[in-house]
């Protein structure tokens, strides 16, 4: 109980450190906090599957269909309050991954990741072909209401948006560190120790997989959806893409799945560290962040979210 009290006001310490930091950090570090969190919610939805011991090469399907809910809803429906438009990205994330979950929860390992990365292709070759939805050049969107609220100018970021975005991702962390410590959360760890062994104890294998699956799919979509709030903008190439879902997989990596905090400090150490790379070692960044994955291997094999647990040890 003492434990439990513990997280959730580390969760709350959390959140509260990063809204305060709208008034201490300059304005090109708070977009990419805010980017790093959109980001981050992709990599909180691959740490279900990968305590599954699963592992998706194509959630940046789910990221592009939660971005381009939101942008669809604005432009072909006239929504503009972002409460709204989020609510339909989830929705949207909800469903897709829900029907999708049927055919993917048969497969196992190599499997299921690439099957997944063959749906995501496959979302990627349709918009692209697709003059009604933008093609290659994408949506965007213009002002966006934040409960009735907005604030006049060229900055997309203000403190409603920038508010929002990091206290519904935290209210996000929330739900999953209560998914993990209920019943169903905890046997995703049997699962993935011996499914075997886990299918004759009574455990119904496929359908927490399906579940998981669910909740990480529309954890995606929110992601993709906030990222359009933010940005302004989305296009095929830049969520459906594999790169995009490579890239994903390569912060959860890094960031580990031993808790709910290390996939937002896996997104944000990564985009800190691209921005750098990119300004200082423009023609070498990708070989940078490549050393930094192997290094983070060699000497943090669990993730980022080690040094925490070694901390509590």
């Amino acid at each position: 109980m003492n434990l439990k009290y513990n997280e959730n006001l580390l969760l709350l310490l959390f959140i509260f450190f990063f809204v305060v930091s709208w008034f201490l950090l300059p304005d090109y570090a708070l977009n990419t906090v805010c980017l790093s969190f959109c980001n981050g919610l992709v990599i909180l939805g691959l740490l279900l599957l990968m305590r599954l011991g699963l592992v998706s090469f194509g959630h940046g399907m789910y990221y592009c269909l939660g971005g381009y809910a939101v942008a669809m809803s604005y432009n072909f429906l006239n929504i503009k309050e972002a409460l709204f438009l989020i609510l339909i990205s989830i929705t949207v994330g909800f469903l897709i991954s829900f029907a999708l979950g049927f055919f993917v929860r048969r497969f196992r390992g190599i499997f299921f990741a690439m099957l997944n990365l063959a749906l995501s292709m496959i979302l990627f070759g349709i918009i692209v072909k697709s003059i009604s939805l933008g093609s290659t050049d994408g949506f965007g969107i213009k002002e966006v209401y934040y409960f009735g609220q907005i604030i006049e100018g060229e900055k997309r970021l203000n403190i409603y948006s920038y508010s929002f975005i990091i206290i519904l991702s935290g209210i996000m962390m929330s739900f999953v560190m209560k998914y993990l410590k209920s019943s169903s959360g905890k046997m995703l760890d049997a699962i993935k120790e011996n499914e075997i062994r886990s299918a004759y104890l009574g455990i119904a294998v496929n359908r927490h997989i399906h579940k998981a699956y669910i909740f990480s799919g529309t954890l995606a979509a929110l992601g993709g959806g906030l990222m359009v709030l933010l940005v302004g903008h989305i296009t095929p190439e830049d969520t459906a893409y594999w790169t995009k879902s490579g890239e994903f997989v390569f912060v959860a990596i890094l960031s580990g799945s031993l808790n709910v905090f290390a996939p937002l400090f896996g997104a944000l150490f990564f985009e800190f560290i691209r921005s750098y790379a990119l300004f200082y070692f423009p023609n070498t960044w990708q070989m940078i962040i490549g050393i930094i994955l192997i290094i983070g291997i060699i000497y943090l094999p669990e993730g980022i979210g080690s040094i925490f647990k070694k901390r509590r040890n």
